[in-house]
């Protein structure tokens, strides 16, 4: 089916951004919705700014309905509150946002739906995520193409060739910018809490291919996502190595045994203080620390996240 033939007006669609203090990108985030093909609402959960956002807001934009919380949840639990109000509201598609992030394109919500649509596998779909300046492809995204291009889904050759699809198979996509359908959210649910802020991107998507779903970039449209107005410990929290602790003993196309894992760490601990490895030490007692204090939200999150249904709202 062509563009045309699709009626986006029947459609509910919805729009979640979390905010906190980033006045700087609202107007280029919120216009570029505004000025979408597709009618969308748009869904603001405010995680306790304190630069006059919700004044802002009220003011500039009145139609967004506004979502107040009163402490920083951090990016899962609020995303999970629009989530839940989309479900409530029964959408058809949710569109998820970042604040420092904008369409480039009006026509970017009606062709990522169009691809839902011809595409029933896919879980989630992503625009093309570029730098804040539109010229360049984000690094990250080009390293998850290259990791498919063995299996036929060759991005970077099909650009050079000029020979570019509608459609990529990734093994990830950012969650910068994500066009759920409402089944996605029915049987995957919504954000696990387990995660504060960075890797729950990563944690969905596991779930997602549990339950035998893809991944997709449209490249055909894109957004542009401004990470160099990120406050300087940006990109420490998000190599943390406790988010990959959690990431991989989070992933539930994995069988673990999380008891037998603390045991053999603190078996390897024992080793190293005999051996008067201090070095090694250094590494492994905060791991076993953080394992153990996580021990049982581990064990929760696992067997809640194997059960298809709308966990975590």
């Amino acid at each position: 089916m062509s563009m045309a033939e699709y009626n986006f007006n029947i459609l509910k669609v919805f729009s979640i951004i979390v905010t906190h203090n980033g006045k700087n990108w609202y107007d280029r985030c919120f216009s570029s919705l505004q000025k979408s093909d597709v009618p969308i609402d748009i869904i603001v959960v405010d995680n306790a700014s304190s630069d006059g956002t919700i004044d802002y807001i009220g003011e500039k934009f009145p139609d967004i309905t506004l979502i107040q919380s009163k402490e920083n949840l951090g990016f899962a639990k609020a995303n999970n509150i629009g989530l839940k109000y989309a479900l409530e509201q029964e959408a058809d598609y949710v569109f998820l946002l970042n604040q420092d992030a904008w369409l480039n394109q009006t026509y970017t919500i009606s062709t990522l739906i169009k691809q839902s649509k011809e595409n029933q596998e896919y879980a989630i779909l992503s625009p093309l995520q570029l730098y804040g300046s539109a010229n360049k492809i984000e690094r990250e995204v080009l390293m998850h193409f290259a990791r498919n291009a063995e299996i036929g889904d060759d991005f970077i050759s099909d650009l050079y060739f000029n020979r570019v699809r509608d459609l990529y198979n990734v093994p990830f996509a950012c969650a910068v910018c994500w066009l759920l359908p409402i089944k996605t959210v029915k049987k995957i649910g919504g954000f696990d809490p387990l995660f504060y802020h960075y890797g729950e991107d990563d944690n969905y998507i596991h779930r997602v291919r549990y339950f035998g779903y893809q991944v997709g970039i449209c490249p055909k449209v894109s957004i542009s996502h401004d990470i160099k107005e990120r406050s300087k410990g940006y990109r420490g929290k998000n190599l943390d190595w406790r988010k990959y602790l959690l990431i991989n003993l989070g992933n539930i196309n994995h069988e673990l045994n999380l008891k037998r894992i603390l045991k053999r760490k603190l078996r390897t601990m024992l080793v190293q203080v005999l051996r008067y490895n201090k070095k090694l030490l250094k590494q492994s007692y905060p791991e076993y620390v953080y394992l153990k204090s996580m021990h049982s939200a581990l064990d929760k999150s696992r067997s809640q996240n194997k059960i298809k249904n709308a966990n975590w709202l």
